[in-house]
């Protein structure tokens, strides 16, 4: 799992079935430096966002808006957080590799 920012929100008009319905979101991983700088103040308190990285599409059912600061999950962790349901050995249904899994209120940094 990785902090990241909430830069947008991506659309599509055509996708796998197993992703309609389901909100994505572009969000740009943060580096712990970054956290560490910010002192725990999360994107509403105006920090900028400097410093971060490449961005990448998680779905989200949490309903994060660009801005925030947010927990997210990769891989099948990511899968789970969108489906939790899922029988044992059943196959998620949503093809994706990252997902909003927390919306960040607040963090401590250890220096």
């Amino acid at each position: 799992m990785f902090m990241a920012r909430v830069v947008g929100v991506v659309w599509s008009s055509v996708k796998w079935e197993g992703l309609q319905g389901l909100r994505l979101l572009l969000v740009r991983p943060y580096h712990l430096d970054d956290l560490v700088a910010a002192g725990g103040r999360t994107g509403d308190d105006g920090v900028p966002p400097e410093g971060l990285n490449d961005g990448v599409v998680a779905a989200d059912v949490l309903g994060a808006g660009p801005g925030e600061d947010v927990v997210i999950a990769y891989g099948h962790a990511a899968r789970v957080g969108i489906e939790p349901a899922l029988a044992e050995g059943e196959a998620p249904h949503a093809p994706i590799d990252a997902a909003v899994v927390a919306i960040v209120d607040r963090y401590q940094v250890e220096a």
